[in-house]
């Protein structure tokens, strides 16, 4: 029986996936998403792009721009049917397109105060008159006691009086002026067709991007080509945390890379080696020698081999049968911080060559920090595990350390134009009059068009890449990574979570079988290595998490651990788990 081989996960197809399929929507559907890709990465030139992992920030960025021209134009269509009035003389049909707009505004004002201060009901409330004996006087009370206004009462009642202001204007205007008032109706009607085509539009947009084959614009801008180049380049420039002065930090905080990972765009830090294995380079079988015989007092490898070869073992789980196959995507990963290139630019080189990369990685004081980045995808890139190995040679010993980083699925709203009724004709026309009833809030919201021309200005005005050469002042790490600030927390993927651990143990177990292998090969002694790989695999405290708390434990000799009064003093016979 023969079984079919798939080709590599990278280059089975360059159709987009789940992921940037969600991405491209959410810009549609979220307001505040949308401006975060557009401030962030559209319009920040003299900062680095985030490396992308699973998706493809192109055509983010592209329909960024249409969701904010989409959002501009009915709230340009609102301001123009007040302001358009007034330049052309009619002013009283201006006066009562405001006052609808006035009372819309107290509409949704009115739902947001009925909102506020919901309270439930109580839970076991009694069905039975019998056991209220005042019951047939409340309505006596309530005559010959009224009720002292609250807050909200007296927020009711001052709406109210505006509404009726309001309408009464309406009303006299009408009577007075009934050609402004056939113009101001026929101006509600533009103002209604604009936003039911608008919210057609965006239904007809989101359908088209769960199924067409291609997102990418066929003509990239400038601004796009600087971050398509720089979402696939080698290296990556982070962010150092800001310089503090705190002595009072908590010394239960155990963690390799401190409170914000460096590892920009790969997702949140849920595992690494803490602290990372530390390997001498001893000849076998000679426990009963001398350290300066036991000992290679010239390495027999270099580092770039272990990677070549940790590299080289781990192509072969792509090219497994479909059935069993853990879909990898191995490639040379290059941290820089910004403070580093800001002094040095030579850190920061449009490419890599092969001697030059070798050079990092055999060069432990390099300010570049290579890692070996192995990447597995599932559910469409929804949920993108990312595992790191750094390998460091010095002081005829062999130092390796991991971390591993997830980015989880994107917010539900993103994905909803899949779910059933979200998508077709019905969902156009249903998008249509929702489009329609966000007139109170674009109302409200009008003036962000002022802001739309200002981001726009900025592009016209602004370089496409101000990173490639040095700014006074001008630190150009990656801020913010758009994929990561959509991706669900660690803490909250359920059945998937599994799933995604046991990936990447297969893939850390595979990387220190390799590496036992090339040890054993150069003629170093693994049994060192092979007992602490075997408590890396079976133990969770120095692992998991990037928090890890220790308490109730003592150090050194004669070391006692204080109890609390009311807690007794009792040997801990389990394991730490």
């Amino acid at each position: 029986m023969t079984t079919s081989h798939a080709p590599p996960a990278q280059e089975t197809t360059l159709e987009p996936t789940a992921a940037t399929r969600h991405l491209c929507a959410g810009v549609y559907v979220d307001e505040r998403f949308r401006d975060l890709v557009i401030d962030e990465v559209c319009t920040a030139p003299h900062r680095r792009v985030a490396p992308s992992y699973g998706f493809d920030i192109v055509p983010v960025m592209h329909h960024a721009w249409r969701a904010a021209a989409l959002s501009v134009l009915p709230r340009t269509t609102v301001l123009a049917a007040v302001v358009g009035p007034v330049l052309t003389g009619a002013v009283p049909a201006a006066i009562l397109i405001a006052s609808g707009f006035g009372l819309l505004l107290l509409l949704r004002l009115t739902r947001l105060l009925r909102d506020s201060d919901r309270q439930p009901m109580p839970a076991h409330k009694s069905r039975r008159r019998g056991l209220d004996p005042l019951r047939a006087h409340r309505y006596l009370f309530r005559l010959l006691l009224p009720r002292i206004p609250t807050r909200k009462a007296l927020a009711f009642r001052r709406v109210t009086t505006a509404a009726l202001w309001l309408a009464l204007t309406i009303l006299v205007i009408a009577l007075i002026h009934p050609q402004q008032a056939l113009t101001a109706l026929l101006l509600a009607a533009a103002i209604t067709l604009v936003y039911l085509a608008v919210g057609a539009t965006r239904q007809l947009i989101l359908n088209r991007i769960m199924r067409t084959p291609a997102l990418r614009p066929a003509r990239l801008s400038g601004r796009q080509r600087a971050a398509d180049r720089q979402q696939h380049h080698m290296c990556a420039v982070y962010r150092r945390p800001r310089h503090s002065g705190d002595e009072d930090d908590d010394l239960t905080m155990f963690t390799l890379f401190g409170d914000q990972s460096p590892f920009i765009g790969a997702g949140e830090l849920v595992y690494q080696w803490n602290p990372p294995m530390s390997i001498q380079l001893l000849r076998p079988d000679t426990d009963d020698a001398p350290l300066h015989e036991r000992e290679h007092p010239v390495p027999p490898f270099r580092a770039h081999e272990l990677v070549e070869h940790l590299r080289e073992a781990v192509l072969p789980l792509n090219i497994d049968s479909r059935d069993v196959r853990l879909p990898a995507e191995v490639r040379d990963r290059v941290y820089v911080a910004e403070t580093d290139v800001a002094v040095d630019r030579s850190l920061l080189p449009h490419h890599f060559t092969r001697s030059e990369l070798r050079s990092i990685i055999n060069t432990p004081e390099s300010k570049q920090h290579h890692f070996l980045e192995v990447t597995t995808a599932a559910d469409g890139a929804e949920f993108v595990a990312t595992v790191l190995l750094h390998v460091s040679l010095q002081g005829r010993t062999l130092s390796l350390s991991t971390a591993a980083c997830v980015l989880a699925h994107t917010p539900r709203s993103f994905q909803r134009a899949e779910e059933f009724g979200h998508h077709g004709a019905a969902a156009v026309i249903w998008a249509a009059f929702n489009e329609l009833a966000a007139l109170p809030s674009d109302i409200q919201h009008s003036w962000r068009i002022f802001r739309y021309l200002y981001t726009l200005a900025k592009t016209a005005v602004l370089p496409r890449d101000l990173t490639t050469t040095p700014i006074r002042n001008i630190l150009i790490g990656s801020r913010v990574s758009i994929r990561e600030e959509s991706s669900q927390a660690w803490t909250k993927v359920q059945l998937e979570k599994s799933d995604i651990l046991g990936r990447m143990k297969t893939i850390e177990q595979r990387l220190l079988s390799a590496a036992s292998d090339f040890l054993q090969d150069k003629d170093i002694d693994t049994s060192v290595f092979k007992d602490r790989a075997l408590k890396i695999i079976n133990s969770g405290i120095f692992n998991f998490g990037d928090n890890n708390s220790f308490t109730n434990n003592a150090v050194g000799d004669a070391a006692q651990v204080s109890v609390a009064a009311n807690q007794s003093a009792q040997p801990d016979n389990g394991a730490a788990s």
